[in-house]
């Protein structure tokens, strides 16, 4: 419903899909830090961290992969 309701609001946006919604809510739940998320996550597309999201659980890991990511581009 909610993405439902901001679509009304916001026809101009994109993005905002149950499943994308829910997407950023995990986002936001795994990574609390604002600055990492605007320093290191930042660098890195949506596809490539929810990808990270999807497949990773470990957060340890999955930071040891977001790091290589954007070594190696």
């Amino acid at each position: 419903r909610l993405s439902h309701d901001l679509r009304s609001s916001f026809p101009e946006m994109k993005g905002l899909s149950p499943r994308n919604l829910k997407y950023m809510r995990l986002f936001a739940e795994s990574y609390p830090d604002l600055e990492f998320v605007q320093e290191v996550l930042a660098q890195l597309t949506w596809y490539h961290n929810i990808t990270l999201l999807d497949k990773i659980k470990d957060l340890e890991t999955r930071l040891f992969y977001i790091m290589k990511a954007i070594e190696h581009g």
